[in-house]
């Protein structure tokens, strides 16, 4: 097993241990302890409500023995562990297993309602979160130790105890501080102020709670206070451009990284700067976090006039200002035209003023040969393609065939449909007696389309002036019209794709179906996975992803509406 490897499994495995303890009187908030100039973070400014943790709950109950089971099972398979790293997880899963409920998690320490933070100092992570009980954690961590056969490792710097995981080079800390959890890597050979740096001990001059940094992401994107975070590109060039002082200096000595990069390569840091002003950061949040639903929000923040651009080259996709139907919907814009008109513009921008840093001499090359592969001829139909949606409405196993019983529908946006109609009925002989008109009514395929012993559904085409219409599925020529109606968002929604709960349950028949094939002893841990997707279907009723260009960026949104 491969360093990188044995040092993650031993720090989740910590992670996993010391997720407890409950809060000492003046403790601090975790964020109060990460450096206001950290070029990174992630946190909850309030915990999760209670409504979240009901919900929790309930899906603990009749998940936790499943998935313990599945793990104790990858466990006893896997042979890429060392046989002190499978004790320890294996200890750990005892542990675990039969705490079904909150009220049992709690007594290993576990905080349902813990306030997290992730952020750097300097640029090396930190993981700092509310415990639940310190007493509970150390008795655990007391019977890991007990069933592994030996002590977990452990470092002390001034008054603060540590274990500590790693080799000759870099080790993974996790303490227990106060009343929270700190977890941070650091170099073997690093000394205790750089230590006492990254475990909270040396607090920061200015810290990210105060700055409000978070907390003005959430206002600026309406994001709930139960969680949000940046990874801010312009900080970290500014950082890695600049000659460190005070603890940035230490943990660079400690890292062996130069210090004369601004000096050495003037050029590239500020070309480095010029693109990272183009794409600052990346911001995320939860804007809703509480049953029946959970929406969760990325932005990738452009400059302004890259923005406008975008905007302007993504247009709609076909259906997404309507609600999704079937068990998974997507729509995707296609304007090939615009995108090869804003890529274009992208690579004279660069040929006209090329990167003068050897660094970035690949970029000068690779848009140089992107101009010349773009910059074809895109002939008829693809340009006048505009849009694309396709729908899964049925996906059923039959006994009598393996063809499954399906009813789906695809919807093809174009600016000349009557032309590329034709072309198809050019290309395909049993469609050139087709007579379809723009009306938009279903006109039956032949069934001579393809051989019969494809066992395919009816199928049933129909045009308007912007659009081809197929549909599969007894019945489905029927929505058809409904399906041309459903508009384009007012914003550039260019892709957006919707899934139901019940294509997990979908998932679980033809999971069944492969586990008849199956030898024995495989059975058993595959059934695992049939009841796993049977859960997911109960807890999930719908979800939905969708990619937006808006006056910040490129927006990402996720939505999942929850069962009970």
């Amino acid at each position: 097993m491969n360093k990188a490897a044995r040092h993650t499994v031993l720090a989740l495995g910590a992670a996993i241990l010391a997720a407890c303890g409950k809060p000492q009187p003046g403790a601090g908030q975790p964020l109060a302890y990460a450096p206001a100039d950290t070029p990174y973070a992630w946190a909850n400014l309030e915990p999760q409500p209670q409504s979240m943790i009901d919900w929790s709950q309930r899906q603990l109950h009749a998940l936790m023995p499943l998935v313990i089971d599945m793990y104790d099972d990858l466990l006893k398979q896997q042979k890429a562990l060392g046989a002190r790293e499978t004790k320890i997880l294996s200890a750990v899963l005892d542990e675990l297993r039969g705490r079904d409920t909150l009220d049992k998690l709690r007594e290993l320490g576990f905080k349902p309602d813990a306030r997290v933070a992730i952020y750097g100092v300097g640029l090396i992570p930190v993981l700092r979160l509310e415990l639940g009980d310190a007493a509970a954690f150390r008795a655990m961590i007391a019977r890991v130790e007990g069933k592994v056969g030996e002590k977990i490792p452990t470092g002390k710097t001034g008054e603060q105890e540590y274990w500590q995981f790693g080799d000759k080079d870099v080790r993974v800390a996790v303490a227990v501080q106060g009343s929270h959890l700190v977890a941070t890597l650091w170099p073997a050979d690093a000394n205790d102020t750089v230590k006492q740096l990254l475990l909270g001990i040396t607090r920061p001059g200015k810290n990210l709670l105060d700055a409000g940094t978070l907390q003005a992401i959430a206002k600026k994107y309406n994001y709930s206070p139960y969680g949000e975070g940046y990874l801010d590109f312009a900080a970290l060039v500014q950082r890695l451009s600049t000659t460190p002082t005070d603890a940035d200096l230490e943990i660079a000595k400690a890292l062996k990284l130069p210090d004369g990069i601004a000096k050495d390569s003037p050029v590239c840091i500020e070309e480095a700067k010029a693109i990272a002003q183009k794409f600052p950061r990346i911001v995320a949040g939860a804007e809703s976090y509480a049953p029946p639903q959970l929406r969760v929000a990325m932005q990738f923040e452009t400059e302004p006039a890259l923005a406008q651009a975008l905007m302007a080259a993504l247009a709609p996709a076909p259906g997404t200002g309507a609600a999704a139907e079937g068990l998974f919907d997507i729509s995707l814009a296609t304007p090939l035209l615009k995108l090869k008109e804003f890529w274009l513009k992208q690579a004279d921008a660069v040929a006209a003023k090329p990167f003068a840093c050897p660094e970035f001499a690949d970029l000068n090359e690779t848009f140089a040969r992107s101009k010349e592969k773009v910059g074809v001829t895109i002939p008829p139909p693809f340009s006048d393609l505009t849009g694309l949606r396709v729908t899964l409405d049925k996906l059923e196993p039959r006994n009598d065939s393996k063809v499954p019983d399906v009813a789906a529908r695809l919807l093809i946006g174009t600016n000349n449909p009557l032309a590329a109609v034709g072309m198809a009925q050019m290309a395909v002989p049993q469609l050139k007696d087709l007579t379809i008109t723009i009306d938009g009514k279903p006109v039956a395929l032949p069934a001579s389309l393809l051989p019969a012993s494809a066992q395919l559904p009816p199928m049933w085409l129909a045009m308007t002036d912007k659009a081809i219409a197929l549909a599969a599925g007894q019945g489905s020529e029927a929505t058809l019209g409904a399906y041309f109606a459903a508009p384009p968002s007012t914003t550039p929604v260019f892709l957006r794709l919707h899934f139901t709960g019940a294509l997990y349950g979908l998932l679980g028949k033809y999971a069944d179906l492969m586990q008849a094939a199956m030898p024995a002893e495989q059975k058993a841990r595959f059934a695992k996975q049939t009841e796993l997707f049977s859960l997911y279907e109960k807890m999930i009723r719908a979800g939905e992803f969708t990619f937006e260009a808006n006056p910040n960026g490129i927006g990402l949104r996720e939505t999942v509406d929850l069962g009970e």
